[in-house]
């Protein structure tokens, strides 16, 4: 049975053949947090969220970045009255204050799991602009529906940098958590 580790490792390898110069697992770099995100040598944003059940995938139809339109049309995120927003939200608010008018957001966007996830039957709905990706036992990855490009803007220096430094951080962060780890901390 294929993990969701399993699955970015295989989308990792298949993104990088395919040229992506950017492969960077689990990250928040949106509103949201991102399983994957890759980069082209075009400087197209792509996002891969992994599903390693029908559930898990029902589940993540119902958040905001698919049943609000931000994916689709750039919507920014709301939060209810006296609900905090998280520091990716804010940092989105402050761009719509700032006069931007679209949401942070890939150039595309696709689903990855395992084969038999994806072709039960009686499929589940899925966005239009939704990309689908499978993976199978051996590790080979299959192109059930090609994303549709959600907008042309491409990734600038400063985002690159930017993206960058999360995952310096973030590595630097998880050498710390494994010395203390093994210092019995």
């Amino acid at each position: 049975m294929l993990t969701a580790t399993d699955i970015a490792w295989h989308m990792r390898l298949f993104a990088h053949g395919l040229g992506h110069q950017w492969i960077t697992p689990n990250v928040t770099y949106y509103a949201w947090e991102s399983d994957l995100l890759t980069v082209t040598r075009e400087g197209f944003v792509c996002e891969v969220e992994i599903k390693v059940s029908r559930n898990d995938l029902r589940n993540d139809l119902l958040k905001p970045k698919h049943s609000r339109g931000i994916l689709l049309n750039g919507a920014f995120p709301q939060k209810s009255e006296g609900v905090r927003p998280t520091p990716s939200e804010a940092r989105e608010l402050d761009r719509h204050a700032r006069g931007e008018v679209a949401c942070g957001r890939p150039n595309y966007f696709c689903f990855a799991m395992p084969c038999d996830v994806y072709r039960k039957p009686q499929p589940i709905a899925l966005p239009p602009y939704a990309g689908v990706y499978t993976v199978d036992d051996e590790g080979r990855v299959f192109e059930e529906k090609r994303p549709i490009q959600l907008h042309g803007a491409r990734i600038g220096a400063d985002d690159l940098l930017d993206l960058a430094r999360r995952i310096h951080h973030r590595y630097w962060n998880e050498l710390r958590r494994a010395a203390q780890g093994a210092n019995g901390q």
